[in-house]
Order: C-alpha cells, then sequence, then structure tokens
C-alpha cells in the first residue's frame, strides 16, 4: 500500500533534519579537536650563535687583529634577535677568554635578553668565555670541553738589561712615583710589583663574585674555582660550574624545555676563526698604565 504524500514529506523533512544535526554535531566535534591539536603542537623559531675567537673591546685598534667578538657584534647579533621573534637562544662558545670589560659587557648583554638563553661550551670556553656564559640560563658542556681558569695573571716584558748591554740609556719624566709602573725600559721596584699584585687580586675577586652570584657552589667546591683551575666538562658539571653535559642536542633540548615547546633552530651568527694565541691564553687589560706610547700592562686568564 503507498503512502500519502504528507507522510513521505514528512519522513523526508525528519531525515534531512537528522542528517543536518549529525554533520552540525560532526562540525563541533571536529573543530574542538582541531583547536585542541592546534594549542598543544606549536613550534616556535630559536636561534643559533656562535661566539668564538678571544673577546675584545673593538674589532679595530686591537692587537687581536686577527678576529674575534666584541660586545659592539653580540649587541647587533642580540638585537636581530629580540626583534625577529625569536623564542629562545643558544650560544656555542668557543674561546680562551679576553678583556675584563668586554667579557663583563657581553655577559651582561646576554643576561638582559627577553627569551630563554643556553650557553654550550665547544672545545674551550675559559676564563672571559667562562664570564660571558654566567649571562645564561642554563650551561652545557661537552665532556671533554675544558672551562674554568677562573683567575688573572699581568704580565708585561722588561728588558732594561738589553738596553744596558747596548749601552742605551732609558729617560722617562714623570709626575708621579708610579706613572710608568710595569716600563718594560727598567724594573719595577718591589713597592710597584706589590700595586700591580693588588690590582690583579681585585679583578680576580670580581670575578668569582660574578660565579657565586649565578652559580651555585658549595664552600669546598668553590676553593677549587679560586685556584685558576682549567677543568673537563665532566668535572665542571660535578663542581657547578655547567648544568649538564652534552653536545647541540642537548643544548637544543634545554632551550625547548625553558621555552615549553617544539624550536626550529637557525643561525643568527658571526664565526670567527679560534686561534693559537686564544688557545694557549685568554688575555685580559687591566690597563695602559704607561702612556701612549708605552707597551701595555697585560693581564692573562690561563
Amino acid at each position: 500500500m503507498c503512502e500519502s504524500m504528507p507522510n513521505v514529506k514528512k519522513k523526508t523533512r525528519n531525515f534531512f533534519t537528522m542528517k543536518l544535526k549529525l554533520l552540525l554535531a560532526l562540525t563541533v566535534i571536529f573543530t574542538a579537536s582541531g583547536a585542541a591539536i592546534s594549542f598543544s603542537s606549536g613550534t616556535g623559531k630559536a636561534a643559533m650563535v656562535t661566539l668564538s675567537g678571544t673577546i675584545q673591546p673593538s674589532a679595530s685598534g686591537s692587537l687581536y687583529s686577527g678576529g674575534g667578538m666584541t660586545p659592539e657584534n653580540i649587541r647587533e647579533i642580540n638585537n636581530r634577535i629580540q626583534n625577529g621573534n625569536y623564542e629562545a637562544v643558544v650560544y656555542e662558545i668557543n674561546s680562551g677568554g679576553g678583556t675584563v670589560v668586554a667579557s663583563k659587557e657581553i655577559m651582561r648583554d646576554i643576561e638582559k635578553m627577553e627569551v630563554p638563553t643556553v650557553c654550550r661550551f665547544r672545545d674551550l670556553a675559559a676564563s672571559g668565555a667562562y664570564m660571558i656564559s654566567l649571562g645564561c640560563d642554563k650551561i652545557v658542556a661537552d665532556p671533554a670541553s675544558m672551562t674554568g681558569s677562573i683567575g688573572v695573571k699581568s704580565s708585561y716584558l722588561e728588558f732594561s738589561g738589553a738596553l744596558d748591554e747596548f749601552g742605551v740609556e732609558y729617560v722617562n719624566i714623570t709626575a708621579g712615583k708610579n706613572k710608568d709602573v710595569g716600563s718594560p725600559y727598567r724594573n719595577a721596584t718591589p713597592e710597584q710589583k706589590e700595586i700591580l699584585q693588588e690590582k690583579a687580586e681585585k679583578v680576580h675577586q670580581q670575578f668569582l663574585d660574578l660565579v657565586r652570584e649565578n652559580r651555585n657552589i658549595s664552600e669546598g667546591n668553590f676553593s677549587d674555582v679560586r685556584t685558576g683551575t682549567i677543568f673537563l666538562g665532566t668535572e665542571a658539571e660535578e663542581i657547578g660550574l655547567v648544568d649538564s653535559l652534552g653536545g647541540r642536542e642537548e643544548a637544543f633540548n634545554t632551550a625547548e624545555n625553558l621555552a615549553g615547546k617544539n624550536l626550529s633552530f637557525s643561525g643568527v651568527q658571526r664565526e670567527q676563526s679560534l686561534g693559537l694565541l686564544s688557545l694557549l691564553s685568554a688575555d685580559i687589560f687591566l690597563g695602559n698604565f704607561l702612556g701612549a706610547n708605552q707597551a701595555p700592562l697585560k693581564a692573562s686568564f690561563y
């Protein structure tokens, strides 16, 4: 028996109404599911910066003309990162150090970064190079990395004996008995050597204070740190100078944990070769006490 037209129309309308409700329900489910996936799997971008060579005040007019890093260069890179919507930075360090003030300036600039920062040590991150790492949120070292060397060595050339041998007399007129302290043309007096030692001790204490402020190191371990000893990465982790051991992957994972998300890393860096001078000694200047025409008094970290 055939159904009446009103009944057919009613069933058809109910069928399409049910399909519409089901479609709307599915749309709500998929939309909610899609929103959840979108919020939980976000990936941000992060920067990788290579810091290598000797740390120096400026690129020009330096004894380290072979290249290195300067506060101005690092500040320029950091500004690009801040303005580029990066969400973390990994600084890869390979340096024996450099001048005191320049090292402090780079450390402070890294400290001011508004995104998570990780310092990763490669072969060498000693003295001033370790100082700049104190500005990072976390420090990662290779087990075989060499770091530490938290000490000061002040030195200058003295060749008054050679002048005497060749009959050359050094005449220097100064106002102030210690104006020419550290002059290579004459022997320093015991009092002047004591003055230089005092300056070196004060710079050393400033360095130690920075380590105390930024690293949680026990008093027992700190007695080893203050000797200026070089440590391997494994030893540095035991002491508390670094947070973890590993390579680039460990540094990236640490940055992702700090940022709370997956990150895509890209290089924003100024590569410099690591010269023999930087490997043998990380030189810092206490200042030129001698005048513009004389050799500068030099203090070195080992």
